[in-house]
């Protein structure tokens, strides 16, 4: 890479973004605005499918089936897959991406990369069939889908032809084998928010956990987290995500609290049951602030700041600014206000562009050690498919989120 593209990117940044963004190594083609006039040519295609609800049956072009697997980094196309025709929210949340990525492309001036979209209408069938159909026109890289299910399909297709895939999945047992998940996952949240707390001294945490899936996930990160970081899980107990199912365990871990035996508590749960477990917890003697509160992404909610008792409490996210950059950004360009998963669609095409120029669509290049900046902040791939993320560490108030500690600008923390 020649050192004057690294001028205009710094120089791109540093006007665009205000500073938020910083360049992290070798390969960080990727920046809030990614800077890239100027470097090439390409082309956005809006080539869809035509895949409605009732459009299962199989692709029967032989030509299509009988296609060799293409090396990695071959071709400058790149599928972008999403259910733009589900109904309800998720139709909508699909558009949106859409429009995010034609925002990336339109951004980066004249990128590597050509865009082509395809309609998985949400289903199984539909998500097989614009996989098919985008590696049949020669796809070197699959950007989405959304759903798990629709992820796995889309993965056992891009194998056959050795073609990594870039999904927005939050299912973190769907990674590996090609796929990455250029989603939030609820470990990466974890491990930041206990790496701050323990460097804070908080290194005494009990936890206070739903009896589910999700609580299951934090609870396994949880662990990793705190052996990484020195910190001790003093007590743990699981709840039955209704009210009452809170009160006796909350009780419990209040009377730890209320001992002395836990500096901090994690409670990983929306606002509703929030405010529940913080009236069990308060009658069981716990006053606010007693123990350092600490959340996940699930606190990233209005709601929260309503709930006195969370006041102070920590969870680990997207700084604010870069938040409200990118939709001020969308809202200028389409109108009204983004879907948080948008900016996820952004950074996917905005990684796209920066891979083909300087490095490919390959593992190496994905799974660079190094990271990249996107809208969200700094992230990278692991090479087990998840995605690890540099993130903000943000402070509950009455007004919205407050920065406590700004995200690391690079991996190594």
């Amino acid at each position: 890479m020649k050192r004057s593209f690294f001028g205009r990117l710094k120089a791109g940044v540093a006007a665009r973004a205000k500073g938020f963004v910083r360049r992290t190594g070798a390969l960080l083609g990727l920046s809030i605005m990614l800077a890239l006039a100027g470097c090439g040519g390409g082309s956005f295609t809006d080539m869809f499918s035509g895949i409605g609800p009732g459009a299962d049956q199989p692709v029967q072009d032989q030509a299509q089936q009988e296609q060799p697997p293409v090396a990695p980094g071959a071709g400058n196309k790149v599928a972008l897959l999403l259910p733009l025709s589900a109904p309800g929210a998720t139709g909508r949340v699909a558009r949106a991406m859409k429009n995010a990525a034609e925002m990336a492309m339109i951004d980066a001036g004249k990128p590597d990369i050509t865009l082509v979209v395809k309609n998985t209408a949400g289903t199984t069938s539909g998500a097989r069939m614009a996989a098919q159909a985008a590696l049949a026109e020669g796809a070197g890289l699959i950007l989405g889908p959304l759903k798990a299910e629709n992820v796995r399909v889309v993965g056992e297709e891009a194998r056959l032809r050795n073609v990594p895939v870039i999904a927005f999945s939050s299912r973190a047992e769907v990674a590996g084998n090609g796929v990455y998940l250029m989603s939030f996952l609820p470990s990466s949240e974890v491990d930041n928010v206990v790496r701050h707390a323990a460097r804070s001294g908080k290194k005494r945490i009990a936890a206070l956990m739903p009896e589910s899936d999700y609580g299951r996930v934090v609870a396994r990160a949880l662990k990793d987290a705190a052996r990484k970081y020195g910190a001790t899980i003093v007590a743990e107990e699981r709840y039955v995500r209704t009210a009452y199912g809170l009160q006796a365990p909350a009780r419990r871990i209040g009377q730890t609290i209320v001992s002395g035996g836990a500096d901090a508590l994690f409670f990983p749960e929306g606002p509703k049951l929030l405010r529940a477990g913080a009236q069990a917890l308060g009658a069981a003697g716990v006053a606010p602030n007693t123990a350092q509160l600490l959340g996940t992404g699930l606190w990233d909610a209005p709601a929260i700041r309503t709930i006195g008792f969370v006041q102070g409490g920590w969870y680990a996210g997207v700084d604010p600014r870069l938040v409200n950059h990118f939709a001020n950004k969308y809202r200028q360009t389409y109108g009204g206000t983004p879907p948080r998963l948008a900016s996820l669609a952004y950074d996917a095409t905005s990684l796209a562009i920066a891979l083909k120029r300087y490095g490919g669509f390959n593992e190496a290049a994905i799974t660079n050690p190094e990271g990249f900046q996107g809208m969200n902040g700094l992230f990278r791939f692991r090479r087990d498919g998840r995605i690890e993320r540099g993130l903000s560490i943000l402070k509950v108030t009455p007004t919205g989120p407050v920065v406590v500690a700004p995200a690391p600008s690079r991996f190594g923390y």
